[in-house]
């Protein structure tokens, strides 16, 4: 059976590898991380219909998908978004990212997690982002259901906006892409809590300041994920992510909502 699941792992990663994908701070405490399981080899699955409080109305079916295999020591996460829109009387892609992760346990309580990510979201106005960097992540607490998780590290970012989710009375004069490069500075605290067997909670929360303005430029963002399990394989899950820039790169607003339900497949 192991092996059977990390064919399909393997598979699924060369598949998944190979889809361009392009938010702005992805968060990455929603996806099955294996290191916080005994399990080998975990993943999800998750089809979803989403509505967005954009210019026109904005209505969404997407699928994201994330696997994890852990030997021994060492784990790989691969993640993978891909949407379809509605925006207004348009269709379009709307954007996905790509996701790559490796931990490395150095103890019980310790790991290094190098990742590297792409994005895009056509209707923000993110055209395309580039990020890498690495933190250490540190297990508060574990027991049985319940898990804090805390994390500190840095990333080089590139982004490239476009005006394609401002307003039309906002657009300025000049409307060619503005590009940012910076390297931040990257935490996370995530909790987690099994009610059961019925229902997973995992909130997180995160904060990415400019090293050059600690205070002044930063990003913060937060995320509430609520699954019932009707399953052990099939669940519903209600998620609720927030974004808040104070200075972005184009006249978007500040604090971006996304709540997303859908059904999730676990294996």
């Amino acid at each position: 059976m192991n092996k059977t699941l990390i064919s399909a792992s393997v598979i699924l990663a060369l598949f998944l590898s190979n889809i361009k994908a392009f938010t702005q701070v992805l968060h990455t405490e929603n996806f099955n991380v294996v290191i916080d399981t005994s399990k080998t080899v975990k993943g999800n699955f998750t089809p979803s219909f989403r509505y967005r409080n954009l210019k026109d109305d904005f209505l969404e079916i997407s699928n994201t998908a994330d696997v994890s295999l852990r030997i021994n020591k060492h784990a790989f996460t691969i993640a993978n978004r891909v949407e379809y829109s509605f925006f207004g009387d348009e269709d379009i892609l709307s954007g996905g990212f790509l996701y790559l992760e490796y931990m490395n346990l150095q103890n019980k309580k310790i790991a290094f997690e190098p990742f590297f990510q792409v994005h895009w979201n056509e209707v923000r106005g993110l055209k395309e982002k580039y990020a890498s960097g690495m933190n250490f992540r540190w297990r508060a607490l574990e027991k049985k259901s319940t898990g804090l998780f805390f994390a500190i590290g840095s990333f080089y970012e590139f982004e490239r906006w476009g005006y394609s989710g401002v307003k039309e009375e906002l657009l300025p004069p000049n409307t060619d892409p503005v590009e940012s490069s910076k390297i931040r500075a990257n935490s996370y605290i995530s909790f987690k809590q099994k009610f059961g067997s019925l229902f997973d909670l995992d909130i997180s929360g995160y904060y990415q300041p400019d090293f050059s303005s600690f205070f002044s430029n930063y990003r913060l963002a937060s995320s509430f994920e609520l699954t019932y399990n009707i399953t052990k394989f099939l669940g519903l899950r209600l998620l609720y992510q927030n974004i808040y820039d104070p200075d972005p790169l184009v006249p978007i607003d500040r604090l971006y909502h996304d709540i997303n339900f859908g059904i999730t497949l676990t294996f």
